[in-house]
C-alpha cells in the first residue's frame, strides 16, 4: 500500500505544474481549504445561470482545457495571481465536474496528500437516476482509508440539492464508481437505463465511465467527451460476448485497484482498445 500511496502522491500529466508554481504556493494539508480553493477558481458550466452568469459560446469552450497547468495559465489571464484569490463568479474559469475533481487532486498532491480522480455516477442530482459525475478521492492518513469528496458542491448547490450528506465525505450510497456501476448492472442488481446524462443512457455510458475511471486510476483523467479508437467509441450493439468479458475483467481489476494495481496497469496497457493513446492528438472530441 505504501507504494500505491506514493504513486498517487505524485503528479501526472494532467495535474503537474511546470511554469505556474507561484500560483499554488503554500497549499495547506487540509481538504476543506483545498476544496475552497477549487471553488475560488472554477464555475460549473451547467450551474452557471444559478450564479447569475450567462455563458457565451466562447466561454463554453473553457472546459476543453484539460491540464491543470493550462488552466492556471488561463486563470492568470483572468487576473488570478494565486488560487486563493477570490473573484466574482463571472470572473472564474468555466469547468465541469471532471475539472473540479482533477484540480482538487492536483492541489492535494501539492500538499503531499495522495489523491486520485474517480469517474462514476451520483444519485443526488436527479431523483431515481444515476448521473454521470466525477469526484475527488483522497487518502485520509488518520482513518487509513480513501475518502470521496465532491469538490463542486458549494453552499449554493448543497442548498439547491438538499443534500443529506457532507460533500467532504461521500459514501457509496450516493456515488457509485464506473466499475462498480458496470458490475451491478451486469449482475442484474440495477437497471442500466438509469445511468447516464442528458440524452446518453445505458450500457454505452456505463462502459465509457468504466474506461475513464480505469485510466484515471492510472493517472490519465480524460474528459467525458474524449474518445479514441476502441471500446470507448465502439457502440455496445456491435460488441460480442468476448468484449463484455473484457469489460467485466476490467471492472473487477479496477474495483480492486489497491490490491491489484500492477494487474490493472498491465491489463489496460496491454489493450489498445481500453488505454488512452500515448499520442493525445489521437483523442477526438466527440462533441464536435
Amino acid at each position: 500500500m505504501e507504494n500505491t500511496l506514493r504513486f498517487y502522491q505524485e503528479h501526472d500529466i494532467m495535474t503537474e505544474i511546470k511554469t505556474m508554481k507561484h500560483m499554488v504556493t503554500d497549499i495547506p494539508n487540509d481538504i476543506r481549504t483545498i476544496v475552497t480553493y477549487v471553488q475560488n477558481i472554477l464555475l460549473h458550466q451547467h450551474w452557471s445561470e444559478a450564479y447569475g452568469v450567462k455563458l457565451t459560446e466562447q466561454r463554453k469552450m473553457e472546459p476543453f482545457i484539460r491540464s491543470f497547468e493550462d488552466k492556471l495559465i488561463f486563470l492568470s489571464k483572468l487576473g488570478y495571481t494565486h488560487i486563493s484569490d477570490q473573484k466574482l463568479n463571472e470572473n472564474k474559469m468555466i469547468g465541469i465536474c471532471r475539472d473540479f475533481s482533477v484540480v482538487a487532486v492536483a492541489l492535494c498532491r501539492e500538499a503531499g496528500i495522495p489523491a486520485r480522480a474517480r469517474c462514476g455516477f451520483a444519485n443526488y442530482f436527479e431523483k431515481g437516476k444515476y448521473i454521470d459525475h466525477w469526484v475527488l478521492e483522497y487518502w485520509n492518513e488518520n482513518k487509513k482509508q480513501w475518502i470521496m469528496v465532491d469538490a463542486q458542491l458549494d453552499i449554493l448547490q448543497q442548498n439547491a440539492l438538499k443534500l443529506p450528506f457532507d460533500p467532504l465525505n461521500i459514501s457509496e450510497e450516493y456515488f457509485i464508481t464506473g466499475p462498480k456501476a458496470w458490475m451491478m448492472c451486469r449482475k442484474g442488481l440495477i437497471n442500466p437505463s438509469l445511468f447516464g446524462i442528458f440524452k446518453w443512457w445505458g450500457y454505452d455510458y456505463l462502459k465509457c465511465n468504466l474506461i475513464l475511471d480505469a485510466n484515471s486510476l492510472l493517472k490519465l483523467p480524460m474528459q467525458p467527451w474524449d474518445i479514441w479508437e476502441g471500446y470507448k467509441s465502439k457502440p455496445i450493439e456491435e460488441w460480442g460476448e468476448k468484449d463484455h468479458e473484457i469489460m467485466d475483467n476490467l471492472s473487477r481489476l479496477t474495483l480492486n485497484v489497491d490490491n491489484e494495481f500492477d494487474a490493472l496497469y498491465e491489463y489496460v496497457q496491454g489493450n489498445d482498445k481500453i488505454k488512452v493513446p500515448d499520442d493525445l492528438c489521437k483523442v477526438i472530441n466527440s462533441l464536435e
